[in-house]
C-alpha cells in the first residue's frame, strides 16, 4: 500500500497525477472520486495503511473533517485560473466566477492585469451556489468559472460552465507537500517511539502528569520502584497516589523542584518533579524518582573514579595546533590571561577545546606548581556536584565516608579549579560558588567551620550566559564574577586554514594507534575537509580522521573516502525540470501575466511566485531561464 494517496475529484486529474507520478517514480496511489465517494475512498486508503491523503475543492474538506489523516490540498494557482478563464472568454465577456474568497480575489486580479472586467460571486457554503448562477446571469455573465457542482447548474441556464482543473504545476507542488508531510510524520513516530524506549528502557523511575492532574505515562523502571503495575495508576490523579506538598508547589509556581527526599512506601526516594509549561502556564509535570540506595552506590562509584584521578594539567600552548590569525589571536590573549590571577570565562562551541586551553593558561601561569582540578557541571546530579565542590563531613547524609571527604575547592588549593559547562550548574549551587569566589572560604557540607582556600577559577561554557541571565536562568552576580577576563575560542568553520595541520598531526597519530603507513592525502580530500561545516568542531574532525584511517585501503586518503564520510553534508541537490506550457495560446498569455507579476514586484521573483500561487522553480521554468529586464 502507498504511503500517499491522491484522491481526484474528476477523471482528468487523476490521469494527470497517474502520468507525473511515473514520470518521477512516486509511489502514490491515484483514485478517482468527489464528495461521498472521494470520502469513501479515502477511508479504503486509511484502513489500509496510507498516511497522508491528498485531493481539492470540496473533497479535500470532506476527508479533513471525517479523517485524523493528514490532507494536502492541490492548490488553485495563478496558472490554474488563467486557463479556466481563456477557456471561459471563448464564449464571450464578461466571464462570470462563483467560488470561495481567495479564488474570487485570484480572479479579480487576473482581470485587472489583463485589463478585462470580471463579474464574482464570493460563495459561503454550496447553499449559495443557485442564488451565484442567478445573479452572475441577471449580470450580464456569459460564462461562469467555478466548481463542478456550479458548472452543472450552470448548463441548465444555458450558460457555459467551466471547471478550474488543477494543472501540473498545482498538482506536482502538492505531492511534493505531501511528500514532506509524510517525512515529518514519519519523523514525529519516530520520535514517539523513541520517547517511548527512554521511558521504557530508563533506569530512573518517570512518570508523566497531564493538565489535569492526571497519571499519562508510567515507566517500567517506576513499576519496579514503587511496586504498582501501571495498568492501576493510569489515568488515576496524581494527588492520589502521590501525595506530597511538593507537587501543589510547583502546580503553583511552575518551578522546578530537585532533589526532594520524599517517602514511598516503607522506604524514601529522591524526586525531581519538573512542571510543563506553554505560555507561561504550568500544563503537566514529570517527575523522576530515585532509590536512594542507588544514588549512593553511584556516588562512592563516582568518587572513586575522582579520586584516582590524577590533579595535573598535560596540555601547554605549543599543543594547541594553528597558524591560523584567529587560533593564533585567542592563544596570544590566553597567554596574556595566564599571567594575571583573575578569574577566566572561556566560550567556546562543543569540541573547541576549552579544557585545553585551560590546561595552558594553568602551565604558564604561576600557579603551574599546584594542582590543576577540573570538573563537569554538566556530568554530575546536583547533589553529587554539590559534595565533589565542597566535601563533607563524616556523618553528613547516608553512606559518607568515615572521616569525611576533601571538595574539589579544597584540593585545588593554591592551584586552578576548571568548572566546564558552568552554566549547566543549578541556582543553589552558583550561590555557593560565589560565596567561596568573594570570601575564599570553603565550608564542608555537615560541617560548621569555614577553611581557608587559595584558589584560581577558571570556568568554561557553550551557551550564551548573558541571555540566560537576562532569562533568570542564571545569577547576574555570579556572571561579572566568572567573566573578568574572557576567551573566546573560534570554532574550527572560522579557522578553515588550519585544518591540513590538524589533519596531518590526527593522521601520525592514529596511523601509529592502528599500526597503519598513510603517506598522502588528496588535494582534493583536503578541500573537502575544509568546505565540511565541522559542527562538531576539532572533536568532531579527530573522529573523522579516525575513521578515515581505519577504512583507507592503501597509502592515500582519497577524496572519494572523505566524500564518502561526509556525503550528507556535500551532496548536491539534483534540479527538478518538468514539461512545457499547453499551447501557444496560453504560453503567451502566462508570459504576459508573469511579466506583469515581475513589474508589480519589481523584479522580486521570490514575491512574484507567491502573487502567482507556484513554486520560484516553477517560477524559473517558465521564464526559461532567460532574465526579464529588472529582474533579480
Amino acid at each position: 500500500m502507498a504511503a500517499i494517496t491522491l484522491v481526484a475529484p474528476y477523471p482528468s486529474l487523476g490521469e494527470l497525477a497517474t502520468a507525473i507520478c511515473q514520470e518521477f517514480n512516486w509511489p502514490v496511489e491515484v483514485v478517482v472520486g468527489r464528495a461521498v465517494r472521494g470520502l469513501e475512498l479515502a477511508r479504503e486508503a486509511e484502513r489500509r495503511g496510507t498516511q497522508v491523503i491528498v485531493s481539492r475543492g470540496i473533497t479535500a474538506e470532506r476527508i479533513r473533517a471525517a479523517l485524523e489523516l493528514p490532507v494536502v490540498e492541490i492548490p488553485v494557482t495563478g496558472f490554474d485560473m488563467l486557463r479556466a478563464y481563456l477557456e471561459a472568454r471563448q464564449a464571450g465577456v464578461p466571464v462570470g466566477v462563483a467560488d470561495e474568497k481567495s479564488i474570487v480575489a485570484g480572479f479579480t486580479t487576473l482581470g485587472e492585469m489583463l485589463g478585462e472586467k470580471v463579474l464574482t460571486f464570493e460563495l459561503q457554503d454550496e447553499r449559495d451556489l443557485r442564488r451565484a448562477v442567478t445573479y452572475l446571469k441577471g449580470a450580464g455573465a456569459r460564462a461562469i468559472v467555478g466548481k463542478a457542482t456550479i458548472t452543472r447548474l450552470v448548463e441548465s441556464h444555458r450558460l457555459k460552465g467551466t471547471l478550474i482543473t488543477s494543472g501540473r504545476e498545482a498538482v506536482i507542488q502538492a505531492l511534493e507537500e505531501a511528500q514532506r508531510v509524510l517525512e515529518v510524520r514519519r519523523q514525529e513516530m519516530a520520535k514517539l517511539q523513541e520517547m517511548k524506549a527512554i521511558l521504557d528502557f530508563n533506569s530512573d523511575a518517570i512518570v508523566a502528569v497531564d493538565a489535569k492532574g492526571v497519571i499519562r505515562a508510567f515507566n517500567p523502571a517506576a513499576e519496579r520502584l514503587l511496586g504498582w503495575p501501571r495498568e492501576r495508576v493510569l489515568g488515576v490523579p496524581v494527588a492520589e497516589v502521590f501525595p506530597w506538598p511538593v507537587l501543589d508547589r510547583v502546580w503553583r509556581t511552575g518551578r522546578a523542584e530537585q532533589g526532594e527526599l520524599v517517602p514511598a512506601g516503607t522506604y524514601q526516594v529522591v524526586l525531581n518533579c519538573i512542571p510543563i509549561l506553554v505560555d507561561g502556564q504550568t500544563r503537566g509535570l514529570i517527575l523522576t524518582m530515585q532509590d536512594v540506595q542507588q544514588i549512593q552506590s553511584l556516588e562512592h562509584k563516582i568518587r572513586r573514579n575522582l579520586t584516582n584521578r590524577g590533579y595535573v594539567a598535560r596540555y601547554t600552548f605549543a599543543d594547541i595546533i594553528g597558524q591560523g590569525p584567529a587560533i593564533r589571536e585567542a592563544v596570544k590573549q590566553a597567554e596574556r590571561f595566564s599571567q594575571v590571577d583573575s578569574t577566566v570565562l572561556i566560550c567556546a562551541e562543543t569540541g573547541c577545546g576549552k579544557e585545553m586551553f585551560a590546561q595552558a593558561i594553568h602551565q604558564a601561569s604561576p600557579r603551574r606548581g599546584g594542582p590543576f582540578v577540573a570538573v563537569n557541571c554538566a556530568a554530575l546530579p546536583e547533589n553529587l556536584l554539590e559534595s565533589e565542590l565542597f566535601g563533607y563531613v563524616e556523618g553528613a547524609f547516608t553512606g559518607a565516608r568515615k572521616g569525611g571527604k576533601a571538595g574539589l575547592f579544597e584540593l585545588a588549593h593554591n592551584g586552578t579549579l576548571f568548572l566546564d559547562e558552568i552554566g549547566e550548574m543549578s541556582e543553589g549551587l552558583q550561590a555557593r560558588v560565589l560565596r567561596v569566589l568573594e570570601e575564599g572560604q570553603v565550608m564542608r557540607l555537615g560541617g560548621d567551620r569555614l577553611l581557608p582556600v587559595n584558589v584560581r577559577v577558571i570556568a568554561a561554557t557553550n551557551r550564551d550566559l548573558k541571555q540566560m541571565v537576562r532569562e533568570k536562568q542564571f545569577r547576574e552576580d555570579l556572571y561579572y564574577r566568572i567573566h573578568v577576563l574572557t576567551l573566546r575560542v573560534p570554532p574550527l568553520r572560522l579557522r578553515r586554514e588550519d585544518i591540513p595541520l590538524l589533519l596531518q598531526f590526527f593522521l601520525r597519530e592514529y596511523c601509529h594507534k592502528f599500526k597503519k603507513d598513510i603517506k598522502q592525502t588528496e588535494a582534493e580530500a583536503i578541500a573537502l575537509l575544509q568546505h565540511y561545516p565541522w559542527p562538531g568542531n576539532v572533536r568532531e574532525l579527530r573522529n573523522t580522521v579516525e575513521r578515515l584511517v581505519l577504512l583507507a585501503d592503501g597509502p592515500v586518503v582519497t577524496s572519494d573516502l572523505v566524500r564518502q564520510l561526509l556525503a550528507e553534508d556535500l551532496a548536491a541537490a539534483d534540479a527538478l525540470t518538468v514539461g512545457e506550457g499547453a499551447g501557444e495560446l496560453l504560453e503567451k498569455a502566462e508570459q504576459e501575466v508573469i511579466n506583469r507579476v515581475l513589474q508589480a514586484t519589481g523584479g522580486n521573483r521570490t514575491e512574484a511566485a507567491r502573487r502567482l500561487g507556484i513554486g520560484r522553480t516553477t517560477l524559473w521554468r517558465k521564464l526559461k531561464g532567460k532574465e526579464p529586464a529588472g529582474v533579480s
